[in-house]
């Protein structure tokens, strides 16, 4: 389904019904094993530096299932994982549209 901005309600429930048949739920639980490693990288991450912990879940989300993560957080260079701003994002969807 190509990407399509300004969907009205109807077109968007059928988008959001495509989108939720594609992911998978990871419970929070499932993510303890590596909450502790996760919080130490981001506390000892160089490029922020401020020790903000708070994204831990994210990371130890990204690491369990080898994902990228979409955000403009410095945070996260440094822990191995790939980050997109939005507008990378929307090229390599733009991208990976026409090819």
């Amino acid at each position: 389904m190509p990407l399509e901005l300004g969907l009205k309600r109807p077109e968007l429930l059928d988008v959001l019904d495509d989108l939720a048949e594609l992911l998978t739920v990871i419970p929070i639980a499932a993510l303890e094993p590596v909450l502790v490693r996760c919080e130490e990288a981001l506390r000892d991450v160089v490029p922020s530096r401020n020790g903000s912990m708070r994204d831990a879940h994210v990371l130890a989300l990204a690491w369990s299932v080898e994902a990228d993560v979409w955000t403009t957080d410095r945070d996260f260079a440094g822990t191995g994982v790939a980050t997109w701003s939005t507008p990378n994002l929307m090229r390599g969807l733009a991208d990976v549209g026409a090819g």
